[in-house]
């Protein structure tokens, strides 16, 4: 959880549509399929990263220029994003392709560590990827997925050399769409969203620490993002049908709905400590929610033509708080505050 960061944040998030900055290419991505990260060997610059035709484009968000484009594999990019591990001082990039290949590029020199094979399925679609970092201990990369012969899996790898180190223990056959981090009482969880259901496992042990099951919504899972109050630790959920679920992570169970029409909800962002923002697919919107009321108060309308996929906050180097986001048609655009426009 970026606790510090979301701090930061303190603009009420109601942008307007200011450009596109890029269209992407040879992506197929239900939730991180571009990022950003800070160039420590540029002035710090703000650097957007992109699927291009057969390759991956690396744009200076000041001016949107060119920087770099790294060599990629012809075939689509399910999952793009960036970690940095503060141990060795490295940004890192993940990369999944269609056909299960799965490439970790150094982001400080442009090198390609390595090209891993997850599965020998050309169907395999791997949805998500943690990495892991623990000082003077093995680092992980952990990847989720699904593959054709029905052997959906939670695989762990080490981080820098690739290995395979085993799979996260599953009760029962389910499609993990979202991972995420989960620190609590000195122990650390992969949370992995489902087909409804909620698993969330030891790093350590590997094995199941809970199973949450949502069963008045029997949907999938697309996407999820723990918040931080003053009573505890939550989940926000969003579904494919009509509402995003609230789990009290200390006493697991339901604490709340959010409903907005007969919504199909995408992928969910915690702006600050007040503000969730949440992309919609039915009228294309980005939707305000109010984290203390739990309830939609406002709707960001004309981003984009399609529903957005993935949401992404910034510190612009020019307009400052701005929200980047992709639809469907590919493109990535910026949205600022209204009085900068």
């Amino acid at each position: 959880m970026e606790i510090q960061q979301n701090k930061n944040f303190v603009t009420n998030p109601n942008f307007k549509l200011k450009e596109t900055i890029i269209e992407m290419k040879c992506c197929f991505g239900i939730n991180d399929i571009f990022d950003v990260y800070n160039a420590p060997n540029d002035n710090n610059e703000l650097y957007l990263v992109s699927p291009g035709e057969n390759s991956i484009l690396i744009t200076r968000m000041r001016d949107k220029k060119l920087i770099k484009k790294l060599e990629s594999i012809k075939a689509n990019i399910h999952f793009l994003k960036h970690f940095y591990n503060k141990n060795d001082n490295t940004h890192y990039l993940i990369i999944s392709y269609k056909g299960s290949t799965v490439r970790l590029w150094n982001l400080s020199n442009y090198t390609l560590i390595y090209s891993l094979k997850v599965d020998y399925s050309e169907n395999t679609r791997i949805y998500s990827c943690l990495s892991y970092f623990q000082k003077n201990k093995t680092n992980y990369l952990i990847i989720s997925s699904n593959e054709d012969k029905g052997e959906d899996f939670t695989k762990i790898y080490d981080f820098y050399s690739s290995n395979f180190i085993g799979n996260l223990e599953q009760t029962n056959r389910v499609d993990i769409f979202y991972l995420l981090l989960w620190h609590n009482n000195g122990n650390d969880y992969v949370i992995g969203t489902s087909n409804s259901l909620i698993l969330i496992n030891n790093i350590d042990t590997r094995k199941v620490y809970k199973k949450l099951d949502s069963e008045k919504v029997q949907s999938n899972l697309n996407s999820a993002c723990l918040v931080q109050k003053n009573d505890g630790d939550y989940l926000y959920v969003s579904t494919v049908r009509g509402c995003i679920i609230i789990w009290d992570l200390d006493k697991f169970i339901i604490k709340d709905y959010i409903y907005y029409k007969s919504s199909y909800f995408c992928n969910i962002l915690q702006w600050n400590e007040n503000y969730l923002l949440v992309s919609e697919k039915n009228d294309g919107c980005i939707l305000v929610i109010d984290i203390e009321r739990n309830r939609v108060i406002s709707v960001m309308k004309n981003i984009h033509d399609f529903y957005a996929m993935c949401l992404k906050k910034i510190k612009h180097p020019i307009y400052g708080e701005s929200l980047l986001s992709c639809a469907i048609d590919n493109n990535i655009n910026l949205s600022i505050h209204p009085s900068l426009i």
